[in-house]
């Protein structure tokens, strides 16, 4: 996928004195995918939805943990406006690795991921919380942050060398489920590099070497979304991009992610977004203007 990436740079958020930040954010479809030149943590405490994180699309649920370091473009989408995707965001400067550096196992993705991040592949982690045990660490860093009582700094910089070395032992003792299947994965490189063409599931199928039934049920084990629900997801989220950066006519953005038949076409954008193509373009650009100003 090759859509308009922006970065976010670590001065928009940060105080002058403190090298932490945290917010609680309900997503939407405004934010463009995006870069940063500081580490993210990334919290799903309530909702459904999907993480675009490089050139991937994760289905996410209450629980999840990302761990997104430098220069790794991602964004989260909620399934749906009806239901809001809510995340807690903890973003921390570079300058912190070294106070982490003795705490994390050199063994580790996660080591590797922040401090290696040239030979390592995905750059990114992916985690589940067990029994609410990260949340209960987000929460309190989010309250002492919006408090900041006296050494509110002190307290959260403490709480997240705990959330670290948490995330490191759920890396530890994490089982796997599954053995990864290339097979899988190439096809769905292949949907992800070919979303605007004609796809049908049969042809991606025999690329796997399975039936399309057994491909289909296999394609929603392991991405979460039937194939047919994947690539709407892609498409939909190509428009989403096209709509906010360019002026090309609506029926040139649906032609351009491969939907020929525009009734349709305004019946899914609507589905999957809550509003019109047109509505969305109108907010998302005077969301644009707004920042430029």
């Amino acid at each position: 996928m090759s859509w308009r990436i922006i970065e976010l740079d670590a001065n928009r958020f940060f105080d002058p004195h403190f090298d932490i930040f945290i917010n609680r954010e309900v997503e939407s479809f405004a934010l463009l995918q995006h870069t940063h030149n500081f580490i993210e943590i990334s919290y799903v405490e309530e909702g459904r939805g999907y993480h675009y994180i490089e050139d991937q699309m994760i289905p996410v649920k209450r629980g999840d943990i990302f761990i997104i370091p430098l220069g790794t473009s991602h964004v989260f989408r909620p399934t749906s406006t009806d239901k809001p995707l809510v995340i807690y965001n903890c973003i921390f400067r570079t300058s912190l690795l070294d106070k982490l550096k003795d705490v994390i196992n050199s063994k580790t993705h996660l080591y590797r991921m922040l401090y290696k991040p040239s030979s390592t592949t995905p750059k990114w982690l992916h985690l589940t919380d067990e029994y609410d045990k990260a949340l209960t660490i987000v929460y309190n860093m989010y309250w002492e942050f919006l408090k900041r009582e006296p050494g509110y700094e002190y307290m959260i910089t403490g709480q997240l060398i705990q959330l670290v070395a948490l995330m490191q032992r759920y890396e530890t003792h994490r089982k796997q489920e599954e053995i990864p299947n290339d097979r899988l994965d190439e096809a769905i490189q292949y949907i992800n590099e070919h979303f605007s063409q004609n796809i049908k599931v049969q042809a991606v199928a025999e690329r796997t070497f399975m039936s399309p039934s057994h491909f289909q049920r296999r394609f929603k084990k392991i991405t979460g979304v039937t194939f047919v629900n994947y690539l709407q997801n892609i498409r939909i989220q190509r428009c989403c991009e096209l709509l906010k950066t360019t002026q090309i006519s609506i029926q040139q953005v649906a032609n351009q992610v491969g939907y020929q038949d525009m009734k349709f076409f305004h019946a899914l954008f609507r589905k999957k977004i809550g509003v019109t193509p047109r509505q969305y373009r109108l907010h998302a650009q005077q969301e644009v203007a707004e920042e430029v100003q």
